[in-house]
């Protein structure tokens, strides 16, 4: 019985180191487009740094990053792309081809956060944002980050979203204001 065992894990293993190298290593392929419309693009370029790897529920953020994890939902957040996108070191940067595009590949799995580091000439750079590898189980991911053209008015800064939660608050406190006064002529 003894014998049998073992020659069916030898077996095992060796199957197991038969396989090709790589061949349960997958890699992925991250690809950023840039529209300048119908300007060329003349410059510009664009820098992945692995900042989180894959963990149980989520990344854990590599210790140049602060450590600690991330679950995977807050894995897309715009606030934590800034955050780490101060405390970003060495990446891979890549220029934009004549497409204003560039590809990365042969990544591994992990967070990455992406990041124009030389703008376009013409256009502001793009919001830095982070990316899964892979993300919903895809491997090949492209991204077409919104770019601005420099105009002579500044950019909009900040989300519509704050600014839409504050007049909303201040019409809640409004409309509790009238209620009140409301109230106090009912009863009086």
């Amino acid at each position: 019985m003894k014998r049998g065992s073992m020659a069916l894990l030898v077996g095992v293993l060796a199957l197991g180191l038969s396989l090709p190298v790589g061949a349960s290593e997958m890699r992925g392929t991250v690809e950023v487009r840039l529209d300048a419309g119908e300007l060329p693009v003349t410059n510009g370029a664009v820098t992945m740094y692995l900042v989180g790897v894959p963990t149980e529920g989520g990344y854990r953020l590599l210790d140049s990053y602060g450590g600690g994890i991330v679950r995977g939902e807050d894995a897309c957040s715009g606030n934590l792309a800034y955050w780490l996108g101060e405390l970003a070191g060495s990446g891979k940067e890549l220029l934009l081809d004549v497409d204003g595009r560039v590809v990365f590949s042969g990544i591994e799995e992990g967070l990455y956060l992406l990041v124009q580091t030389q703008r376009m000439d013409g256009f502001y750079p793009f919001r830095s944002f982070l990316v899964e590898v892979p993300a919903q189980g895809q491997w090949t991911r492209c991204y077409e980050p919104v770019i601005m053209p420099i105009t002579d008015e500044p950019p909009l800064t900040g989300d519509l979203g704050i600014y839409l939660a504050v007049l909303g608050m201040a019409l809640s406190g409004g409309g509790l204001v009238c209620c009140g006064i409301w109230n106090r002529k009912k009863k009086g």
